[in-house]
């Protein structure tokens, strides 16, 4: 059997293993929600960024054209994700493969890439990383304009996935081809520049024909790039778990060894990257094949620590790890005897050990395990039985119990951050927002009353948390003429189950929208 067929069958075994074991746990009503709303919407015919709120449109359109096998139901969503996981993991084993050639020992590495996916809703990312790499070593093996269309095409795919990961990849390989201008061919650099730039062009192709062909669409992504420069970042910053930060003397030991291993990959990943990207940039010595994927690791991976640092935490340092895990991974096949090989295996196995106590210690499976008696509870969800926690479950049913009081012909907003129960609950969002994290202008939180008057929303049910423990995040400092309208105009309505800081509220019968102080 050849290799690819045999990394092909890997790959598939190792994330549906781990599908099986832990597929079917948890339930993230936020980000995983967000997720799971934009991909049911785009399956009954939305358009993701014009009708809803959304990432780039790769992800729903990949989930929603599964959704004919799957159905749209929270683990059909889920199944759709994994296939798309263990395709990114598949280029990764590949890459892996010129270096590790006992299938035991890729089969290793490619259980320890698996666990470092997380959270499952982020496999797109995580996928790219490993697919980038994979393409940057058939670059560096044989810079042919073929192989540079190629990676062009994968540049363009990446960035209808995500924009992010469009600009990782450029970067990544435009440094790539560089690199082979500098080290081995000084010969044709702008026709192949020329070819990568077509390739990219056919790769987002998608992209930039729904900006031709559908109507509305390009108004909506100029929209959501002028909104990253308003608020100047890509994410709500978290500071570093630097690891002489955390603090051992508190009751839960486990929860600050996680810390620590989370800290202390944050400060080994840029090491990695200057040391081995140094080595490359200074050495006079012929890269060796092996070598080749090492540097494409280096590459890619030292372009993704934006994304680990952009939210430090477990879950986004998961998003931007695979290029390293790949990276020290391949180091003891690729050193020689002595000190060299003794110091890589010492790495691999600080990186194992760290990975238990950081992303195995926050794994579904691992949190069930460890949860005392009676703190997992089995909650239907569309269809499908899940084991969450049994505050989730009391949540949902709550809420499930809501919105039979409220009727399925009533319009109903949920803010802030549970965009996760319009599809449990089968109703379309009454705004275009669903996940209100943000400060927003005054001009859109006035579209959004005028929205909320069109669609005839009577009921709410509002939270107003401190995300993150900042008050400034709050929704009534975030969407503040938005609260003022609905605290006027609505009236609280008492509803067992919701957390203490949130309501379930009703628009007050004396409403008009000719009444509101604030449009006189």
């Amino acid at each position: 059997m050849k290799d690819p067929i045999k990394a092909l069958l890997l790959a598939f075994g190792l994330a549906g293993t781990w599908f099986w074991i832990q597929g079917d746990l948890l339930l993230n009503l936020a980000d995983e929600g967000f997720l799971w709303y934009g991909t049911w919407q785009t399956s009954l015919g939305g358009v993701p960024m014009r009708d809803f709120h959304a990432y780039d449109p790769g992800r729903y359109y990949w989930v929603s054209g599964w959704s004919v096998l799957f159905g749209t139901g929270i683990m059909g969503m889920r199944a759709a994700v994994v296939l798309f996981q263990a395709t990114g993991l598949f280029f990764g084993l590949l890459a892996l493969r010129r270096v590790i050639r006992p299938w035991w020992g890729l089969a290793m590495a490619g259980a320890l890439l698996v666990v470092w996916m997380y959270p499952s809703h982020k496999m797109f990312g995580h996928s790219l990383a490993m697919a980038a790499v994979y393409f940057g070593v058939l670059l560096l093996e044989k810079p042919s304009l073929l192989r540079h269309f190629a990676a062009g095409i994968f540049v363009g795919v990446a960035a209808f996935f995500g924009r992010n990961h469009g600009l990782y990849s450029f970067a990544a390989f435009l440094a790539l081809i560089l690199l082979i201008r500098v080290k081995w061919d000084r010969e044709r650099l702008f026709q192949r520049l020329a070819v990568w730039g077509a390739g990219i062009s056919v790769g987002y192709s998608p992209m930039l024909l729904m900006c031709v062909l559908v109507p509305g669409f390009f108004d909506s992504l100029l929209d959501s790039i002028v909104f990253f420069f308003r608020i100047k970042a890509t994410n709500l910053p978290l500071p570093v778990p630097w690891p002489w930060t955390v603090d051992f003397s508190g009751a839960n030991r486990t929860a600050a060894a996680s810390s620590f291993s989370t800290g202390l990959l944050y400060l080994i990943l840029p090491l990695f990257y200057a040391g081995f990207g140094l080595y490359f940039i200074f050495s006079r010595k012929e890269m060796t094949g092996r070598q080749r994927l090492l540097a494409a690791c280096i590459l890619v991976g030292a372009l993704y620590l934006h994304r680990s640092f952009s939210r430090a935490s477990v879950s986004f340092l998961a998003q931007g790890i695979h290029p390293f895990l790949m990276g020290a991974v391949s180091l003891p096949f690729l050193a020689r005897k002595g000190l060299t090989k003794t110091l890589s295996w010492a790495l691999l196995t600080l990186v194992a050990v760290l990975t238990w106590f950081s992303v195995v210690t926050v794994s579904p499976y691992y949190r069930m395990a460890s949860a005392a008696e009676g703190s997992f509870a089995e909650l239907k969800v569309s269809g499908s039985r899940l084991g969450v926690y049994r505050s989730t479950a009391e949540l949902v049913r709550s809420v499930e119990r809501i919105h039979a009081r409220v009727g399925a012909e009533e319009r109903l907003l949920i803010a802030p951050h549970w965009p996760g129960f319009y599809p449990l609950l089968k109703q379309a969002s009454p705004l275009w927002e669903t996940y209100f994290l943000f400060p927003e202008t005054t001009d859109r939180q006035m579209r959004m009353i005028r929205r909320m008057d069109t669609e005839k929303v009577n009921w709410v049910i509002l939270g107003d948390v401190p995300l993150d423990g900042w008050e400034d995040l709050r929704f009534q400092n975030t969407h503040g003429l938005l609260w003022q309208h609905i605290m006027a105009n609505f009236e609280p309505v008492p509803a067992e189950g919701l957390p203490w800081n949130y309501q379930l509220l009703k628009r007050k019968k004396d409403y008009s929208p000719q009444s509101r102080r604030h449009e006189k």
